[in-house]
């Protein structure tokens, strides 16, 4: 359910935005681009200034969310300094939105700096997005209850809009009261939060109702004197702004906007209002967002002042902080200022001049080729996201190309200077992009495509807009002339779609791009390469062939992973060198993310666990890994070495006798009794074969590795086959199986016999494997877990022998490391866990069908 909402979230958001397109069309059908334009230059400067006051005072009040945040984590930091990551993270956050780039990564960057754990931001960021939504709660609540003009008549009854306000009226009251009935902490989204103090609950509903009543006001002094009394006004707007928010659509462009002009038509005609909402767009958003650029450059020049030598530098290290996400949608809104540009008129007096230095070829031609640059830059936005070198150049080549043309078309120097400021962030960043995938290698996602959609919707409906009292006819076509901007936007129109309907086969033709390729040969040949110089021998399941491999740039290290749904499964570390290993963990969560996919690293040791922290993964605690120093282990003494001592005594008089087999003298007949055993072991339990990270009985598998036996009379009635670490620091095993005839304590035989010869052999320890849930009651990450854990540890025998399996293993007196799972955090847990063990049993038809 939450894959198909996933996908089917950004198509609804492209609906809601033609939707507001076709309402914002119907409404100013009387207005033309010209008229709008001297409506806006005729906007009292007084109202103008006072707008851009309360923008100011509004920030202010924003960045105090933040303020409050520090407190109630107890973390003192510099007032200053939290207002200037507040205001840049909000600033971004109200202009691309927060499914697209939230204002979380640019207050990351300075946070992270500062000393902050993932868990205190994971406070701050949960605190300040609570803050937010109070505000418009209460608002909201109040103005349901009270004032019609929250809504449209006719739509909703009277009865749904009071209840729909006495619901959030009571939301808010439940939440204000808390602290006094709740000292419990709460976990979200893996996170302990513990809730806020009554004062600081009071603040957070003071600053939050003063920020949605101040952004009102902005828009509100802008409009004419007919506007109503400021109390229905602000109805209409928060619940236009709480409509455009829900659709996705960044910055709530066309959505707010034409349900605004729904709300007040009684008082306020669209063309009366436009010109205020255009304003009100550029000093409430479009300014902010410039100054909060400028403040993200002087603060990396300054974080970097001794080293900067020239101005290329300061930002190629503003880049290298921000890039590639964020570099990835300025180049999205540089596409988009070329499309809007080519569909609308040029500057008459620019064109008269640019006609007599410029055949009428070239600047037909420039027309049509910007327009075209700015559709190729929304589509290597995607490519400069997932950090490719071939989006990289294309992007560059893009705004080279888009940059003559504005110059070209129309002589238009804003639009150049646009293309060449993005170019100078983008230049300096060039080691950012250092995939080598193809730009079409990996489909685009739904929200990537919904959002070029959306762009070449708005630049179609723009142009006809400016072009709406143009008499159409089929000659306009192949009028080519000094001042005819229609038939251009018309043939540039052509080519977009053109374009955009070629990208549309192109993803609906392309093969389907296999997630998780098996290993051939060569790689498994590399494989046993690497591993021969590792100690740990967990990585010998590669030979199982059931997980595909990601390989090095040298080859000289691999991670091994498997997909199940959504989830992608590295199933422990990576393998090889720190130095070539450690790169592999990036592009692991790149490829995933290339698919939708939710990456996880399953038990992992705790020495990757930083490195798993700088992606902002989290962990949860599975288990324990049980290592027997075969240094100190004996049969000597009492206690469970006299248990150990009796059944070795048992087996051994009763005919057994034990042995390990090398790999080249493992003979067909002998490999032929390995399976029957197999067979009769698994026929007795009735269970399947599991994999993934449970070996299972395949003949190319268990002829790799040292087979140890406990046969009687000559016949094998126990095994275990065996994998020796590099430099002799570890010996394990991993598929054992006995017959059911065999004698009781066959296996503690097994083992004993096994850690005598391991030892003889000058192995330093012996492996037994994880323990599930073993230990996970000192976890100190993921609480939420943890107490489920310890919960289904202590009460969970009926399902699975928990505590059976950890004292088997304590007999042997073992040392224990605890192994974890690494993954996004939020609340998809449950799923992902579900997903590992589907992948280990086999896929969810496999259980099903078992079951």
């Amino acid at each position: 359910m939450g894959r198909l909402w996933t996908r089917l979230s950004p198509v609804l958001g492209l609906l809601l935005f033609a939707a507001a397109l076709w309402v914002l069309n119907r409404e100013v059908r009387h207005l033309s681009l010209h008229t709008l334009s001297d409506a806006i230059r005729s906007l009292p400067r007084t109202a103008v200034a006072l707008a851009a006051f309360l923008t100011v005072l509004n920030y202010i009040i924003l960045t105090c969310y933040d303020q409050l945040a520090f407190l109630y984590i107890r973390r003192p930091t510099s007032k200053w300094q939290v207002a200037m990551a507040s205001f840049v993270g909000y600033a971004i956050a109200n202009n691309v939105g927060f499914a697209l780039l939230s204002g979380t990564s640019a207050r990351y960057r300075f946070y992270s700096r500062w000393g902050l754990s993932g868990g205190d931001i994971s406070r701050v960021v949960i605190f300040y997005s609570g803050t937010f939504w109070l505000g418009l709660i209460v608002l909201g609540s109040w103005s349901l209850l009270f004032s019609p003009a929250a809504r449209v008549d006719g739509i909703t009854p009277l009865w749904f809009t009071r209840a729909a306000g006495l619901l959030l009226l009571m939301t808010a009251v439940a939440y204000a009261a808390a602290p006094l009935y709740w000292k419990t902490p709460l976990s979200v989204a893996g996170t302990e939060i513990r809730l806020p103090a009554p004062g600081l609950i009071a603040s957070q509903f003071v600053l939050s109702a003063l920020d949605w009543a101040l952004a009102g006001a902005v828009l509100y002094v802008l409009l004419p004197v007919t506007r109503p009394d400021f109390t229905f006004f602000l109805g209409a707007f928060l619940a236009s702004q709480l409509i455009a928010l829900v659709s996705h659509v960044p910055g709530g462009i066309g959505v707010f906007e034409s349900l605004i002009i729904l709300f007040l038509k009684p008082w306020l005609t669209a063309d009366e209002f436009l010109p205020a909402l255009a304003v009100y767009r550029l000093v409430y958003y479009l300014l902010p967002l410039v100054a909060a650029l400028a403040v993200l450059l002087v603060d990396e020049f300054y974080q970097r002042r001794h080293h900067v030598v020239q101005w290329g530098n300061a930002f190629g290290t503003l880049t290298t902080a921000v890039a590639p996400k964020l570099l990835a949608v300025f180049t999205v809104l540089a596409g988009a200022v070329l499309m809007f540009s080519g569909a609308t008129p040029s500057d008459p007096g620019r064109i008269a001049w640019l006609s007599r230095i410029v055949p009428l070829a070239l600047l037909e031609g420039s027309h049509f080729i910007g327009s075209l640059a700015g559709f190729g830059l929304l589509i290597v936005a995607w490519g400069l996201s997932r950090r490719l070198d071939a989006a990289y150049y294309l992007a560059v080549g893009g705004l080279v190309l888009g940059l003559f043309a504005s110059l070209l078309k129309g002589g238009d120097y804003e639009e150049a200077t646009v293309m060449a400021g993005l170019l100078a962030m983008l230049v300096p960043a060039r080691r950012e992009f250092d995939r080598k995938a193809s730009l079409f290698e990996v489909p685009f996602s739904p929200a990537w495509l919904t959002a070029i959609s959306a762009v070449v919707l708005a630049s179609v409906a723009l142009g006809l807009f400016a072009y709406r009292h143009v008499d159409y006819s089929n000659q306009l076509w192949w009028v080519f002339e000094e001042r005819q901007d229609a038939p251009r936007f018309l043939r540039a129109t052509v080519g977009v779609l053109v374009a955009m309907l070629a990208l549309g086969l192109r993803q609906l033709l392309r093969p389907p791009h296999p997630q998780a390729e098996r290993p051939d040969e060569q790689q498994l040949a590399d494989a046993a390469r690497v591993i021969g110089r590792q100690p740990q021998t967990s990585a010998n399941l590669v030979f199982l062939r059931d997980k595909a491999l990601m390989w090095s740039d040298d080859r000289d290290a691999f991670l091994m992973y498997g997909v199940q749904g959504r989830t992608w499964v590295a199933l422990g570390d990576p393998v090889g060198p720190r130095a070539s290993a450690e790169p592999l963990v990036k592009r692991f969560l790149e490829h995933a993310d290339d698919y939708d996919g939710i990456p996880v690293f399953y038990q992992s040791t705790g020495e990757w666990l930083p490195r798993y922290a700088d992606f902002g993964l989290t962990f949860a605690k599975l288990g324990e890994e049980a290592r027997v120093p075969l240094s100190s282990f004996t049969l000597e003494g009492g206690g469970t070495a006299k248990t150990l001592r009796t059944a070795l005594r048992r087996v051994l008089k009763d005919g057994g006798a034990f042995r390990v087999v090398e790999p080249m003298r493992l003979t067909p007949s002998l490999m032929g009794e390995l399976r029957e055993v197999s067979a009769e072991w698994l026929a007795d339990r009735a269970t399947a074969e599991k994999g993934f990270s449970l070996g299972f009985f395949d003949e190319a598998y268990v002829a790799r590795f040292p087979i140890a036996l406990i046969e009687r009379n000559d016949r094998v009635e126990a095994f275990a086959n065996v994998w020796p670490g590099a430099g002799h620091l570890e010996l394990s095993v991993d598929l054992m199986r006995h017959r059911p005839s065999a004698p009781p304590g066959i296996m503690d035989a097994l083992f004993a016999e096994l850690m005598q010869w391991g030892r003889e052999q000058g192995y330093e320890f012996f492996n037994l494997g994880v323990a599930p849930l073993s230990g996970i009651e000192e976890s100190p990450v993921a609480p939420l877990w943890s107490k489920v854990g310890r919960f289904v540890y202590g009460h969970g025998e009926t399902f699975y022998n928990f505590k059976g399996l950890r004292a088997y293993k304590e007999k042997f007196h073992p040392e224990w490391e605890a192994r974890y799972l690494a993954y996004p955090g939020g609340l998809g847990l449950p799923r992902i866990l579900a997903d590992v063990s589907a992948l280990i049993a086999g896929g969810y038809r496999r259980i099903l069908l078992k079951n």
